[in-house]
């Protein structure tokens, strides 16, 4: 148990029991509020609580609401620790049978005591746009509204190639100056120090009214990111573009593949540096990348992205790609 926390169980990533019990839990939430996301299993999500992103893995708590009852609800805590010092970012959970019995307010108490504790003031939640209960809950405990992001999905068989192949060949011609190269995780010291800045990019993309500073890239951080994406068994696929006559990468785009979930692709970063943009880099990559995971994942039926909702500049890349809105998730904020 967590000490002072009566009810909450740290799930630790060698217990098997409650590591199931966590997926399980996930899942029957996942299964009534986001259908449309692949289930989890107990290998992925004992990876995550191992691993996590890039060595800084969130804690999840199965929380009773007394000793006597089974765990109706999963509470997870994320605690940046390279920047955004002031920050904690939450999730919670609750079984679809047990709701409005007051577990929700319980997990979000419990929530704000750690982040007080921490000694940080800000925290995340979120929920989908359309879940008004959701919304509500957030907005009677204090949070409010702060951004959205979209989450659109990519069927590569419903794809019109001809169309896609014609971006391509204008995009290769606006970027001329431009050498594209595939590689493989794990990527060598010098290449990955090279990656540093146009990884950086990623700062640049809109966060609404987040507080929230621009998050700190090093090499060790690329070198945690690979490691950790090794380590939970995943597929890892990078293409980048290099500036023929200054040797400088001006853009990059990261693709994911599980083999436990072989058929369901993650596109990871897409990121241009500002000095690079206007070249139309960014349809380059990711119909680079497309073409590669056509001989590479064959396999893939489906593949997820992720964008601000209002980034409208890789919005409008991954529509004309073939990539539909699946949903909006809004983010809200709490100021402690």
């Amino acid at each position: 148990m967590q000490a002072g926390a009566m009810g909450f169980q740290l799930v630790r990533p060698d217990d098997a029991a409650a590591v199931a019990v966590l997926t399980d839990l996930g899942n029957a939430a996942q299964a009534v509020d986001d259908p449309e996301s692949p289930a989890g299993t107990p290998e992925l999500t004992a990876g995550w609580l191992r691993y996590g992103w890039d060595l800084e893995p969130d804690q999840r708590y199965l929380y009773r609401p007394s000793e006597d009852d089974d765990p109706v609800g999963v509470l997870n805590v994320g605690v940046p620790k390279r920047d955004n010092l002031h920050l904690v970012t939450g999730g919670i959970t609750v079984h679809p049978d047990q709701r409005r019995q007051g577990h929700g307010s319980a997990m979000l108490a419990e929530l704000l005591r750690q982040t007080r504790e921490l000694g940080r003031r800000t925290v995340w939640l979120g929920c989908a746009a359309d879940d008004d209960g959701a919304a509500a809950f957030l907005k009677q405990h204090g949070f409010s509204y702060a951004s959205h992001d979209a989450r659109r999905y990519q069927w590569p068989s419903k794809v019109d190639q001809d169309h896609v192949a014609a971006l391509y060949a204008e995009a290769r011609q606006a970027a001329a100056d431009y050498e594209v190269v595939r590689t493989q995780v794990p990527t060598d010291d010098q290449l990955l120090a090279e990656l540093i800045e146009v990884t950086a990019a990623i700062n640049d993309a809109p966060m609404g009214e987040l507080e929230f500073e621009p998050e700190k890239f090093d090499l060790q951080r690329l070198k945690d990111f690979e490691y950790a994406g090794q380590q939970k068994g995943e597929r890892i696929y990078r293409i980048f573009a290099r500036h023929r006559h200054t040797g400088v990468v001006g853009g990059h785009t990261v693709m994911m593949v599980q083999p436990s979930q072989p058929t369901f692709g993650n596109q990871y970063d897409t990121a241009v540096h500002r000095d690079h943009r206007g070249h139309r880099l960014g349809m380059l990559l990711k119909i680079e990348m497309m073409r590669w995971m056509a001989d590479a994942e064959p396999q893939i039926e489906r593949i997820e992205t992720w964008n601000n909702a209002d980034n409208s500049y890789m919005i409008n890349v991954n529509e004309a790609i073939g990539y539909r809105l699946s949903r909006i998730f809004d983010s809200y904020q709490l100021a402690l």
